[in-house]
Order: structure tokens, then sequence, then C-alpha cells
């Protein structure tokens, strides 16, 4: 008799460990699926030269096979200051108020597929998403008009844009799909730190990220100048005068020779 208690004691003790291990296998799929996302840039580093005028970056990875995925391009925060116009006496456009938004940043770019399954403010992704955390001084400005302005001007800029349909997925496989996009690098970016972010989603829940680094750096004759423009502002100053001189005597020489305008 006691044999047979001993036995079956053992028996719920096996059936109440393998439950365990299925209810922690099930809570933990989801899970294992996000880390399985990933991003990866055709290269982390851009080098801007003497005859830099943007680029192109290849971004590629893979998402679980039923989320979408966007892709975040942002750069380094900091405080805008701006003027705001406005009619004085009904009639003359002039600056009216002076406003700072704070937390900006400098770059801000997404890309979407071109099916989207819920809008990028549920995600916490776009325009609405940064104004959420931008302060505006003073507080009593009107901070949408004011960064809805702001916008226009970085995108006219080309380093701030929303890229629907920038992002084509490739079949799915073993439960997840693969994605790929051109990320589009003005030449108005400035050389600094970037991050580049892929959020995967579904059903409007953000599951998963992957984040990768981006580096634009200054190399060869651009960085000469800038380094002299830093560390030795009264000699950059000067070779810019005897620059400027320079060109003047050689373009007058050029116009006196040909006889001069008529």
């Amino acid at each position: 008799m006691k044999q047979i208690e001993k036995k079956t004691g053992l028996l719920w003790l096996e059936i109440t460990a393998a439950a365990f291990i299925l209810l922690i296998g099930t809570l933990l799929a989801p899970a294992s699926q996000a880390e399985e996302m990933n991003l990866k840039l055709a290269s982390d580093t851009i080098n801007i030269t003497t005859f830099y005028n943007g680029t192109t970056l290849t971004a590629s990875g893979t998402v679980p096979a039923d989320a979408d995925v966007l892709v975040e391009v942002s750069g380094p925060k900091k405080n805008v200051a701006l003027k705001v116009k406005g009619k004085v006496g009904g009639f003359l456009w002039m600056n009216k108020t002076d406003v700072e938004l704070e937390n900006t940043p400098a770059v801000y770019m997404v890309y979407t597929p071109e099916k989207l399954q819920t809008g990028l403010d549920k995600l916490g992704v776009g325009y609405q998403a940064l104004v959420d955390n931008i302060a505006i001084e003073p507080e009593s400005a009107d901070k949408g008009f004011v960064f809805a302005e702001y916008v226009k001007l970085m995108e006219k800029a080309g380093v701030y844009g929303v890229n629907k349909g920038a992002i084509t997925y490739g079949p799915a496989d073993k439960g997840m799909k693969t994605y790929s996009l051109t990320l589009v690098i003005p030449p108005k970016m400035n050389a600094g730190d970037y991050m580049v972010r892929a959020l995967a989603c579904r059903q409007g829940t953000v599951i998963g990220r992957a984040n990768q680094a981006l580096q634009i750096r200054l190399t060869g004759l651009p960085k000469f100048i800038a380094r002299l423009a830093f560390d030795h502002s009264l000699l950059f100053g000067i070779m810019a005068v005897v620059i400027a001189v320079a060109a003047g005597l050689i373009i007058g020489m050029l116009f006196k020779g040909g006889g001069g305008a008529h």
C-alpha cells in the first residue's frame, strides 16, 4: 500500500513539473520571438569627404511573420530657438514672439511598410510622439502649431520625414520573415552620433525592438577645416581673409583682361 502511495506521489510530482515547464514555455514563446528580431546596417559609419552630398544606406533584418516593422532614425536632441511671426495692425507681418522647443531631435525619420495594421501614434512613433516629449518656452505658446511649422522647415531640409511604403518583406520561414529598406542620409545630416531603431508591432502593440548606432564623421579636408576652425580660430580667420582677397584679385584680373563689363 505504501508503495502504491509512493508511486502515486511521484506520478503527481512528474505531472506537476511537466505542466509547469509547459506553462513557462508558453509564456516565454512571444519573448523569444521578439528576441529573434534583429536589425543590420550595411555600414555603421558614413564618412563626409570633400565632395560629399548625402548618401543612402541599406538596412535589413528579421521580424516575426505575423508582425509589422517600423524603422526610426533619430539624432541628438537639442533646444531650438524660433521666432513666431504674426500680423501687427492687421496687415504688417513681423516677429511677435521668441519661443524655444526643448528636447527636440536634430534628425527624425520614420520608415513604414505599405500597409500598417495600426496608426503610428498608437505605437508611440511619429510627430505626435515627439510633441508629447517636447517642452516649449514660454509655456503659453501653442506648442502644436510651433512644432508643426518647425517640422515643415526640417522636412524641406530633408532631416525630418515619414516615408510610407519604404519597407518590403521577404517570404515567411519558421515563423519569421525578412525585411529591408533604404535609408536616405541627406547632406544636411551633420557629423555626429545617430540611432537607427526597428520596432516590431502586432495588433497595435510593440513586441520587440532592435537598435543600431550610426556614426557620421568628417574625414579628409572637411575634418581639417573643422579642426582648424574650432582649435585655431585666429589662424582660420586669417586664412579665410587671405583666400577671399586672393579670390577677389584673381576675378578682377580675369575681368580686366577680358575688357571689363559693358
